[in-house]
């Protein structure tokens, strides 16, 4: 019997990463429910997943995202290297906090992206959520900053390098207030119900893209596909929250849809 395939997958970040909440009493990564649903969609597929977030961390020169980003592509020791397929990578809500320009941002998380897929890392790249704070020059300049960041994410272009817009994903001011007081812990961070549907939102698009892979990958030459495993014809979309309303569209967490029509 074929051992499983392996999809070993490195979250990388700052608090947002790491799960941060309660003032720094409870960490609740994301990571956590992203990996339920890559097993849930993958059930035969032996996934691992390592989440490094630090909090406070800065992604350029008087941070250690740089540093810590080698430890896994660029280790001292070569034998120490372990292949990732995907690395998902947050950073720069710390950086806009201190005033540096979105262009130095930018340039220190490419170098981040650029590492991984140096190492034949596919990387998923977020752009930087919103924060809370009150109305004027100081939430003008911060806004546009963080829009001039996260369309240099938007449009980075290189082989294997994706984007999900958390920023749009998971708005803070168009979410209604009973949805912030659930999400939102403080001003900046999650609460664990956020981080869960933080890993629920970023787990519909990556198993999109996974399932999609799979689906060019198993072309034969005649041009037709063979089936995946057993719910071939499924796919995901998020999974439903209770105690929300239902809406159509990718929004609240897993359910299935056929794999077809993401081709």
């Amino acid at each position: 019997m074929p051992a499983p395939k392996k999809l070993r997958i490195l979250c990388f970040g700052d608090s947002l990463t790491e799960g941060y909440s309660g003032w720094g009493s409870r960490f609740t990564p994301y990571s956590a429910k992203l990996g339920e649903m890559l097993q849930m969609a993958f059930p035969d597929v032996d996934v691992e997943i390592v989440t490094d977030g630090v909090s406070g961390d800065l992604v350029t020169e008087e941070g250690t995202f740089l540093e810590r980003a080698k430890s896994y592509f660029a280790p001292t020791n070569p034998a120490e290297f372990k292949h990732f397929d995907w690395a998902i990578v947050l950073g720069g809500t710390n950086d806009l906090g201190s005033n540096i320009h979105p262009e130095q941002i930018f340039q220190g998380l490419k170098q981040i992206y650029d590492l991984a897929l140096s190492r034949k890392c596919k990387v998923l790249a977020l752009t930087v959520p919103e924060i809370e704070l009150s109305a004027g020059k100081t939430k003008e300049l911060l806004d546009l900053r963080r829009n001039e960041l996260n369309q240099m994410i938007k449009t980075y272009k290189k082989p294997n390098y994706y984007t999900f817009d958390l920023h749009a994903a998971f708005p803070f001011y168009a979410m209604p207030p009973a949805d912030r007081s659930r999400y939102w812990d403080d001003s900046i961070h999650f609460t664990p119900a956020g981080y869960d549907r933080m890993g629920n939102k970023i787990g519909v698009n990556l198993v999109a893209m996974l399932v999609k892979e799979k689906s060019d990958n198993d072309r034969t030459p005649m041009g037709r596909k063979r089936r995946m495993f057993k719910d071939d014809e499924k796919v995901f979309e998020e999974e439903e929250d209770p105690s929300e309303p239902t809406s159509p569209g990718l929004d609240r967490g897993y359910i299935v849809v056929r794999r077809r029509d993401l081709d």
